[in-house]
């Protein structure tokens, strides 16, 4: 029998041990830019590539940047079951939603799930930890290096991102996944008139 979590919203405070959330509100590095047409937060991010360096014995990693097209996930009674996590032992991975299909609401909304957990002492993702956060697409992530989470969940809606990871196309330094006792993860707190289907 799966057990049950509730979504949280997303803040930069809450998600502080994952990474960081990439947003414009609530940042206090905000300087004024092009003469005084633009707002500017510097170091929004903390880009990490831990295969860098003469004395590194990986295989050496390039920037990717690249677009995920992501489909909407299947729900049922407001509830999402996750069943895997994910982590990039070697790169920080940013997403940065640029738009989402058929949107007729506020933008502040939430849109898509941020699912995460801490590294248990077997090198699993320890599920005494497991969060989940809704973020809206105003809201960007950058995942720490070797921060276990969910591949991405979008919800109502298919969301496009710009996403930066180092790879180097060695698959477990790339990313390695982690099959997981099923959680669920009750949405409706957040969530407002949910699609149904079977999970």
């Amino acid at each position: 029998m799966p057990f049950q979590i509730t979504i949280e919203p997303l803040t930069i405070e809450s998600f502080k041990p994952y990474g960081d959330v990439i947003q414009l509100e609530g940042n206090k590095n905000v300087i004024i830019a092009n003469q005084g047409t633009a707002k500017r937060v510097n170091h929004v991010a903390k880009l990490e590539n831990l295969r860098s360096g003469p004395s590194s014995a990986l295989q050496s990693a390039k920037p990717n940047m690249c677009i995920f097209s992501s489909a909407p996930r299947p729900t049922t009674g407001g509830l999402f079951q996750v069943k895997l996590l994910e982590r990039h032992p070697y790169s920080s991975q940013v997403f940065m939603p640029i738009h989402e299909q058929g949107v007729t609401t506020s933008p502040d909304l939430p849109s898509y799930l941020v699912i995460v957990a801490e590294n248990g002492s077997d090198d699993l993702p320890d599920l005494r930890t497991i969060r989940a956060f809704a973020a809206t697409t105003t809201q960007g992530i950058n995942y720490k290096a070797n921060s276990w989470h969910s591949p991405m969940v979008t919800i109502g809606r298919r969301v496009d991102f710009v996403v930066l990871v180092w790879e180097n196309g060695v698959k477990l330094q790339d990313c390695e996944e982690a099959p997981i006792t099923p959680v669920l993860i009750d949405l409706k707190p957040l969530f407002k008139n949910l699609p149904e289907s079977k999970i």
